[in-house]
């Protein structure tokens, strides 16, 4: 994670300076008047799930508590913009997103004694984002902006189907997510291609826990739903 975001740092840092050392005409001054874009994205992420427990749950004497790890991933987009006024633009960023969300449940054996069972559930997203993209005025060769949409997610790494045992940790988890998305980010006006930097959020709108199949650690939960924190680096 601290190379991750040293490197981010230093193609920021690089970025502006380019930015900066550009006296007059800036870097392709007539870039934003076109209609419609065309690039790539890739970058960072961590998956983190919110485990939400039954009002009234069972199992209180032999599960004392549970958690999600935050686990890193990465992922690949590309980017089709389409400008719609000035400020805004529309962006359509299918892609393919990796990861792996790890759960931990805390409880006490039939021998009275304290152990903690995992696991691990592993992420692969088809994902087809549609988002907003607000941007301020520009400022020489630099231009910020915030995003706001939503996206639908196919998860090809679900064991939905796959039998549940007793005597481990078993969960089914639907393959279909919901999820909105907000964030900010900088694009920078390079003399060849814009090159952008942002952070932004998903958090997952649907229930993916499956109860069709009982378990003492499905029976506790009520609600998993999925948060994904991204790092990315655009070029287009």
């Amino acid at each position: 994670m601290k190379k991750i975001l040293c490197l981010v740092v230093l193609l920021i840092l690089s970025s502006i300076g380019v930015a900066f050392s550009q006296s007059a005409p800036p870097n392709m001054p007539h870039y934003d008047s076109k209609i419609a874009h065309f690039g790539i994205s890739f970058g960072y992420n961590q998956f983190y799930s919110n485990m939400i427990e039954k009002e009234f749950r069972p199992y209180q004497d032999t599960i004392m508590g549970f958690n999600s790890d935050r686990n890193s991933g990465f992922q690949l987009m590309f980017i089709t913009d389409l400008r719609l006024l000035s400020f805004l633009n529309l962006r359509f960023t299918p892609g393919v997103t990796f990861g792996d969300r790890r759960l931990n449940f805390y409880e006490y054996n039939k021998d009275g004694e304290f152990m903690i069972k995992s696991t691990s559930l592993e992420a692969i997203y088809v994902e087809m984002p549609l988002e907003f993209k607000i941007r301020s005025k520009r400022w020489r060769d630099m231009r910020p902006y915030l995003i706001a949409g939503g996206k639908y997610a196919y998860d090809l790494g679900s064991i939905k189907r796959k039998k549940a045992n007793p005597d481990d940790v078993m969960l089914k988890i639907d393959n279909s997510e919901i999820f909105y998305t907000l964030g900010a980010g900088v694009d920078f006006y390079l003399p060849y291609f814009k090159f952008g930097v942002e952070l932004k959020t998903s958090y997952g709108l649907t229930n993916i826990l499956l109860p069709e199949h009982h378990t003492m650690y499905s029976d506790v939960l009520d609600k998993i739903r999925t948060q994904v924190f991204y790092i990315n680096l655009t070029f287009e």
